[in-house]
């Protein structure tokens, strides 16, 4: 597989609005000598816009997400989560929820950062369901975190 690495021309700083940027990140591509048939990996942060276009353009290409904005919203979550209370009620029963979620967002950041997405997928849908049901419990802080956590199993 041939793994695509633009040249400088390709970075640089945003200064107006680009009408056509499907078209001139096609002539990129081809400057650089990409042929329509030849394997192509994206990385990019994986918002909704650049994967559009990186499916436009080749929509059998490998797309890779970038370790700093992953790393980023990990580390938002895992500061949220240490501000959960450390246990909470379900009407019947008492359960331990800041140190569990702290837990399984360290085990989401090690399968995340070893590429282990199959793994990761699994520990931030245990995540997103022990949120939710502190959430229906009246828990503010959970009902906070629960959304990104969500936003967070669609981005990767």
């Amino acid at each position: 597989m041939t793994r695509f690495v633009p040249s400088s021309k390709c970075f640089g700083f945003v200064q107006t609005l680009d009408a056509k940027p499907k078209r001139r990140l096609f002539e990129v591509l081809q400057s650089q000598g990409l042929q329509m048939n030849q394997q192509v990996t994206f990385m990019s942060d994986g918002g909704d816009t650049v994967r559009d276009l990186q499916l436009y353009l080749s929509p059998e290409a490998d797309h890779l997400l970038d370790w700093f904005h992953l790393a980023m919203r990990l580390t938002v979550l895992q500061q949220t989560a240490k501000g959960l209370p450390e246990k909470t009620s379900d009407g019947e029963e008492t359960y331990e929820l800041r140190d569990p979620v702290v837990r399984e967002l360290d085990r989401l950041k090690w399968f995340v950062s070893h590429g282990n997405v199959y793994k990761a997928l699994q520990v931030v849908q245990s995540v997103e369901m022990a949120l939710d049901a502190a959430a229906c419990d009246g828990d503010g802080t959970a009902r906070k975190l629960y959304k990104p956590v969500e936003e967070f199993h669609t981005y990767i």
